[in-house]
């Protein structure tokens, strides 16, 4: 997944999972035992073949998000407490065919939500799968604001919504990596499978989000270009820029793509990359070292900029500097 991601340059933004646990569980009470995030009590209802797993578990987290990827191999009464402070989704596998959830009858195109504080019991079926995104609760407010609706409370929307074939396509398709050996996830896609999410919800609720203005990205994007043009790349942030403005870090991306035909980020880092290099070109290399160029654009990693350099202008900066004609005098 690296290589695939510095093929299509930075496009992407592959950030690592931080694993909290990866694990077989031969019995349910070791599993509620060791996982994380969760107060558990499952109780089984069938005898467990020999030698076969009760379940399958994979949590961590990726920036601000919690990932999570289970799968159950056994009839299972399952109460507890979802994380707190975490408003959590929960996306049914490929293996999921229905649920009894908290009272309902759930099917598998219908995404769970859990809300901190609310105790929760299922039954479960003797093999089923599911994947859970959560989400710091403070956060819903941006994103239900992304989606037109700044007051929604989620206290006071449905627990379980149907969410479209597409949308749980897309869930699977953006969180399967949990199933890699060492996942790496583009933190703006997250981003942008919770927005739908959200958007889904309050849909099925009967509120009717819209979508941030066009208008929005337009003006976002003229100031980058403003900054760019300023010289003032050093300490633009790109996600606070875009949440002072009520617009999601997709929508830009997605904007910057449609005009220029790369993201921001890699519109930003190109124009910086550019300037890092003339002035490495024009500088005295007994006046002025790479790491003065780096901290004069905002670059910090040492390493990362070399290799960065070096699939740009197929030379390290460090042999940009030396044939200076100034340093050649």
């Amino acid at each position: 997944m690296i290589e695939i991601a510095k093929q299509k340059g930075a496009l992407l933004t592959p950030t690592a999972f931080q694993a909290a646990l990866i694990a077989e569980f031969g019995d349910v009470d070791q599993l509620c035992q060791e996982v994380r995030y969760w107060d558990l009590q499952f109780q089984p209802l069938t005898v467990m073949p020999e030698k076969r797993r009760v379940a399958y578990l994979v949590q961590g987290t990726c920036g601000h998000f919690e990932l999570s990827y289970a799968r159950f191999r056994q009839n299972l009464d399952q109460r507890g407490a979802p994380p707190a402070g975490k408003l959590t989704f929960t996306i049914p596998g490929p293996t999921l065919r229905s649920l009894w959830w908290c009272g309902k009858e759930t099917a598998s195109n219908d995404v769970l939500v859990y809300y901190p504080g609310n105790e929760w019991r299922s039954i479960s079926d003797k093999d089923f799968e599911v994947y859970l995104i959560s989400i710091p609760l403070a956060d819903f407010a941006s994103y239900s604001a992304r989606c037109g609706m700044p007051d929604a409370d989620p206290r006071l929307l449905q627990t379980v919504f149907m969410a479209p074939q597409s949308l749980l396509a897309q869930a699977q398709t953006v969180l399967f990596p949990l199933l890699m050996p060492a996942p790496y996830f583009d933190t703006l896609k997250l981003d942008g499978l919770v927005e739908d999410l959200i958007g889904c919800w309050l849909a099925q609720t009967g509120l009717k989000p819209r979508k941030a203005e066009p208008h929005k990205s337009k003006l976002a994007i003229s100031k980058i270009l403003e900054k760019i043009d300023a010289g003032e790349t050093h300490h633009l942030n790109i996600p606070e820029l875009c949440a002072g403005m009520g617009l999601s870090r997709r929508a830009l991306e997605i904007a910057f793509k449609e005009k220029f035909g790369v993201g921001p980020a890699a519109f930003v880092k190109s124009w910086k990359m550019a300037q890092s290099r003339r002035l490495l070109m024009q500088a005295d290399p007994q006046k002025i070292s790479v790491a003065d160029v780096m901290a004069e654009h905002g670059f910090v990693h040492v390493g990362q900029f070399a290799t960065d350099y070096k699939r740009w202008f197929q030379e390290l900066p460090s042999e940009t500097l030396s044939r200076s004609p100034i340093g050649s005098l």
